[in-house]
């Protein structure tokens, strides 16, 4: 076994044994799970919370909302909340949890040619191998960023609701750790980007990406979805040079 095989698979371990304190179930929805043996009641109460928080959120600043306001608002207690999350930091944290399981259940891992199952397609290469291992993972990885980014924007049009009112600062700092925790987890990017520049990668990767949806959602969705995953796919592949003349250049 190569020595980056090696770091692959301990990082893999690293970040699966990194389990959420909230329990959230890669693939499972925070809103609707109901893991086998729970009581409905449980669930319900769970959904009311959620329910309640995100309400909350569209009517006033996420500072302003104070726990006996959601538990209120869901008809629970507060002894019911502090059970399902200790803290609406732990709130929110389930909730990114969950939803960077639904985003990367639709992202491919490579299989062992190095290519994402069931995916064609390729980049032109470019002087940023430094740190990824473009040969012959560069078709892969261009499908991975365009996966990643067509899987994200969905995500967040689907529950634009909640990430339009989520302060910025706050929505990469609780998204970019579930997001990297389980890409290494799920060996998405083993093969494709070096295992000793992989976190680094990723900080840069999601952070881009992060901040171009939450634009794109800030400013009316200006451009279509298709033209906003180009964008993000050729900017972290070749950074600004890769869109100077007009987007996709």
């Amino acid at each position: 076994m190569g020595r980056n095989e090696g770091q692959a698979r301990a990082m893999r371990r690293e970040a699966t044994e990194e389990v959420s304190p909230h329990g959230a179930a890669s693939g499972a929805d925070a809103r609707t799970a109901r893991p086998a043996g729970v009581d409905r009641r449980v669930v319900r109460s769970r959904r009311a919370i959620i329910q309640a928080f995100e309400e909350l959120l569209a009517e006033r600043p996420l500072d302003k909302i104070t726990v006996s306001a959601i538990a209120q608002r869901a008809d629970v207690d507060r002894k019911t909340f502090y059970q399902h999350f200790g803290s609406i930091s732990g709130l929110i944290d389930a909730l990114a949890d969950d939803f960077a399981a639904r985003v990367l259940d639709g992202v491919a891992a490579p299989d062992a040619t190095g290519m994402p199952a069931k995916a064609s397609g390729g980049m032109e290469g470019g002087p940023e191998a430094a740190a990824l291992d473009t040969a012959p993972g560069a078709p892969a990885l261009h499908m991975f960023f365009t996966a990643l980014a067509r899987n994200l924007s969905a995500g967040l049009v689907r529950e634009r609701g909640f990430f339009e009112h989520m302060p910025a600062d706050v929505l990469y700092d609780r998204l970019y750790a579930p997001f990297e925790r389980q890409i290494l987890a799920r060996g998405l990017v083993d093969g494709l980007i070096a295992p000793d520049a992989a976190r680094p990668a990723l900080s840069f990767v999601l952070g881009g990406m992060l901040s171009l949806m939450r634009w794109w959602l800030g400013h009316g969705e200006a451009l279509e979805l298709d033209e906003v995953v180009a964008l993000a796919s050729v900017l972290t592949e070749h950074g600004l040079a890769g869109a100077v003349g007009g987007r996709g250049a």
